[in-house]
């Protein structure tokens, strides 16, 4: 019995211990050359990444960094909800939003050219040259710890090298929510009634 308590406990903290993540959805892998300037200085030189759309496992936080651009356009890294990300912001600045649930993550990556405000490319659009972005795998900089580095490519036509505006990203899974906590009690009750049970028995 007291292995069968514990189990059920064993269960209830590994279901709890348990992270959402960030997984690219739709991808192909693309290779590019000349990923340099201040993003380089950072993030190292990068040739290869993949086309897709990142989308959340779970509810939890996701949270961008500002890493760097190298461009003559005027770009911007934009959160649905959350805020936006500026050529003029400090290397390091952060936005984050809360992500409700599974699902494609509500970000955008936008240049000032055009008519209107621009040309924007948001996460799950279809990937087309030059408008778009690489996703890179992740790494520990100076700025932090990423689970993928992002690379906006603008609407500009003289190259593809995917370093116009690059942002680290990283997800962060909700806390573990009300009944996993209850279950983990449960569990705890039972094996202090089985340890009692058993001492009971023992006397």
């Amino acid at each position: 019995m007291k292995r069968i308590v514990l189990g059920v406990f064993l269960s209830a903290i590994l279901g709890a211990a348990q992270a959402g993540t960030l997984e690219v959805l739709n991808s192909s892998v693309i290779t590019f050359s000349n990923y340099d300037g201040q993003p380089a200085t950072i993030t190292g030189a990068e040739s290869s990444g993949l086309w897709g759309y990142l989308s959340a496992t779970s509810a939890g936080k996701f949270i961008a960094t500002y890493l760097g651009n190298e461009s003559a356009y005027v770009d911007k890294f934009s959160l649905n909800i959350g805020g936006t990300l500026l050529e003029t912001n400090s290397l390091g600045n952060t936005i984050s939003m809360t992500v409700s649930g599974p699902g494609t993550v509500g970000f955008s990556f936008s240049d000032d050219q055009g008519t209107g405000s621009g040309h924007t490319f948001s996460n799950g659009q279809s990937q087309t040259l030059p408008l778009g972005f690489a996703i890179m795998k992740g790494q520990t900089n100076k700025y932090g710890t990423f689970d993928y580095i992002l690379g906006f490519n603008d609407s500009y036509t003289g190259d593809a090298d995917y370093d116009d505006f690059v942002v680290g990203v990283k997800f962060v899974s909700a806390v573990p929510e009300l009944q996993t906590y209850l279950m983990l009690l449960v569990g705890l009750g039972l094996i202090g009634f089985s340890a009692r049970r058993r001492k009971e028995l023992d006397m």
